[in-house]
């Protein structure tokens, strides 16, 4: 049962796929064709809220902030090539913003082909004065991704690391309060290795019952060989009670003869209802 007024908070998430390079081709084609058509996306769209990974570059981040959401959180070092790539945007007034820097990865000779390890990963915690729902805050990380030969996931270790420190830093700092945590965290219950930490660390969070049922790095992506299951998330805080998710950002666009996906990743959009 939910107040008379039911109060819905809609969230999306998605890593835009925004590695520098060429117009076209490069190391994320078509990025520049890409984020214009995210960037309709987000103006059609009725989010309160949005995640976004992997805005890496500056004007793609300026870009993104003029596309219907009138507050945002941008924590990049404007001084840096490359920084954390997180990119929050918001329907309302964000306050008391709070990053949380991970450790940098060890740098060895694969490191051109590992280009996450020239950017810092991190967390991003703001505060949301959502008209109805009031103070909602806000945690939005890419974790570490998948490097590796055969099953090898050398960085399984580091990623639970920063896991485990993500959710550790988001418990001190809301206090117990109303939140939304998610992002592109490069694991999801086919990992059961750091799931585990995800059930114990978030331990009455909740996201939909469709949350499992849909891979956000899916064969269906024209840029994905094959299914590589969910990785993207949303969850909430127990003051919330999930109504509905789905993909989002999934739909292909024409470009010159072919069709192509906005990212690598499908998006990923909640709503939650806040419990009375």
């Amino acid at each position: 049962m939910f107040a008379s007024k039911t109060i819905l908070l809609s969230v999306l998430t998605l890593n835009i796929w925004g590695l520098p390079g060429g117009k076209q081709l490069g190391l994320a084609p078509f990025k520049e064709s890409r984020v214009q058509g995210i960037c309709r996306e987000l103006k059609k769209g009725q989010w309160d809220a949005i995640f976004l990974q992997e805005a890496w570059q500056k004007e793609d981040r300026q870009f993104l902030k003029t596309c219907g959401y009138p507050y945002s959180l941008d924590s990049n070092d404007p001084r840096l090539a490359i920084d954390s790539g997180l990119l929050i945007l918001s329907r309302y007034p964000l306050h008391k913003a709070q990053r949380l820097t991970y450790p940098p990865l060890d740098l060895d000779a694969s490191v051109l082909e590992e280009g996450e390890a020239l950017a810092r990963k991190s967390a991003d915690l703001v505060q949301m004065e959502h008209p109805e729902a009031g103070p909602v805050w806000l945690a939005n990380t890419h974790l570490v991704s998948y490097y590796g030969e055969g099953v090898l996931d050398k960085y399984l270790e580091v990623r639970r690391q920063q896991f485990v420190s993500f959710v550790d830093w988001v418990h001190q700092n809301v206090q117990g309060r109303p939140v939304v945590v998610g992002g592109d965290w490069n694991f999801g219950s086919h990992n059961p290795e750091i799931w585990k930490e995800k059930e114990a660390g978030l331990l009455g969070f909740q996201a939909s019952k469709e949350s499992e049922e849909y891979s956000t790095l899916s064969k269906d992506n024209v840029f994905q060989k094959e299914d590589q299951g969910r990785v993207d998330h949303l969850f909430a805080s127990s003051h919330f009670e999930p109504n509905k998710g789905s993909l989002a950002m999934h739909e292909r666009i024409p470009l010159w003869a072919v069709d192509i996906n906005l990212s690598d990743h499908f998006g990923w959009t909640e709503e939650f209802l806040l419990k009375p």
